[in-house]
């Protein structure tokens, strides 16, 4: 299975270029959505449930990495 990770940081924002392009890259990608800020990765509920269902094999894409965290140790 496919996800697309997309987030942004304040309900303000448009989110619908990062589910575009992932749509686009993986027309089958099961894509989640989630205002939250960048600046932790706890307390994430859309990404806290995709880490539920992840199996091996499945794969995670997000638009920019930025959308994941803000740095590598995350």
């Amino acid at each position: 299975m496919i996800y697309g990770y997309c987030r942004i940081s304040r309900k303000s924002q448009n989110i619908e270029r990062q589910v575009r392009n992932i749509s686009t890259a993986y027309p089958t990608a099961k894509i989640l959505k989630e205002a939250f800020t960048g600046t932790k990765i706890e307390g994430r509920k859309a990404l806290d449930r995709l880490i539920k269902v992840l199996k091996a094999g499945d794969t995670v894409v997000f638009d920019s990495a930025s959308r994941m965290s803000r740095n590598a140790e995350e």
